[in-house]
C-alpha cells in the first residue's frame, strides 16, 4: 500500500494483539450502537480475532477507553478531526502496516450485521481468499425489514455496474461487512491512500482492485437486519447516494490508480 494521503490520527492502546485477525469497526458520534455491537460480539463464545476501534473524531466518547476496554478492544485509531469514512479507513489501514496481522475484517457500526459471521469471514481467510464479501442476497443470506429504495438501488443498479465494471458478478456490493487479506491489501499494485478516497470510494475500490488483479474472491451468506422505525443512515437521500455511485462511476472509467 503506497502512502501518499492519510489524515493526521493517533493510535490509542488498550490491549495487546492476540490473533492473526483484526475486526475494525469505525465510528463517529454513536456510542450506543457501539455498546449494543460489542456486547453482541462479546457473546461469540470462540473467539480468533482482535477488535479494533476506527473513529472519525467523535464528540460523545463513542471509543473512550474504559468503556471500550471493558469490551475486550485492542486500540483506537483516532482522526483528529471528522474526515469521512474512506479518511477512517486509510488511518486503520496505515497504522496496519506496522503490525503482523494476516486479515482484516471490516462491520458496520449501525448494530445491523451478526457478528457470528466474523467467525466465517476468517475461515475463508485462512483458506486463502483475498476478498470476502458479506451478501444478504445470496443462499443462506437474510435481509430483514431493507428500505424498498435502497433494495432496488443495490438489486438493479449498484450490483450489475459493479460487476460490470469489475468482470466478477457480485450481489451485495454496497455492503461494508467485508474482509480483505493483508496479502492484497500489501501487494504494491494497490493504491489504497489515494487523496481523492474521503467518504465511500476506498471500499469500493479496494473490492475492484482484488478482482481485478484476480486474488480469490468469494461472498458469504450474512444477515442484516435494520429496525423498525429506527431507520439511521449517514447516507442521505440524494446527495448521499450521489456519493455512493459517483465512486463506481470512476471505477467504471479507471479514474482510480
Amino acid at each position: 500500500m503506497s502512502s501518499n494521503s492519510v489524515d493526521d490520527y493517533d493510535f490509542i492502546s488498550v490491549g495487546e494483539k492476540e490473533y492473526d485477525y483484526a475486526v475494525y469497526i469505525f465510528a463517529y458520534n454513536e456510542r450506543p450502537l457501539i455498546e449494543k455491537l460489542l456486547t453482541r460480539i462479546d457473546a461469540i463464545q470462540t473467539r480468533s480475532f482482535d477488535i479494533m476501534m476506527g473513529d472519525d473524531g467523535s464528540e460523545d466518547e463513542s471509543c473512550e477507553t474504559e468503556f471500550i476496554a471493558r469490551h475486550g478492544v485492542r486500540g483506537v485509531t483516532r482522526l483528529k478531526k471528522n474526515s469521512g469514512l474512506s479518511s477512517n479507513i486509510k488511518a486503520a489501514l496505515h497504522w496496519l502496516q506496522s503490525q503482523d496481522y494476516k486479515g482484516l475484517i471490516l462491520i458496520n457500526v449501525k448494530n445491523r450485521d451478526n457478528p457470528e459471521s466474523i467467525t466465517l469471514f476468517v475461515e475463508r481467510l485462512q483458506e486463502g481468499f483475498g476478498y470476502i464479501q458479506g451478501s444478504r442476497f445470496i443462499k443462506d443470506g437474510k435481509h430483514i425489514n431493507t428500505p424498498w429504495i435502497r433494495y432496488f438501488a443495490i438489486r438493479l443498479l449498484h450490483a450489475p455496474l459493479f460487476s460490470m465494471s469489475s468482470g466478477k458478478w457480485m450481489t451485495d456490493t454496497t455492503n461494508g461487512y467485508r474482509a480483505f487479506s493483508m496479502d492484497f491489501l500489501n501487494d504494491p499494485r494497490v493504491f489504497a491512500f489515494q487523496d481523492r478516497f474521503k467518504k465511500y470510494e476506498i471500499e469500493q475500490y479496494l473490492a475492484w482492485k482484488a478482482i481485478r488483479l484476480n486474488y480469490n474472491v468469494t461472498e458469504i451468506p450474512v444477515e442484516r437486519a435494520y429496525p423498525i422505525g429506527q431507520y439511521t443512515s449517514h447516507i442521505k437521500p440524494g446527495l448521499g447516494w450521489i456519493n455512493m455511485i459517483s465512486p463506481l462511476i470512476n471505477l467504471m472509467l479507471r479514474r482510480y490508480e
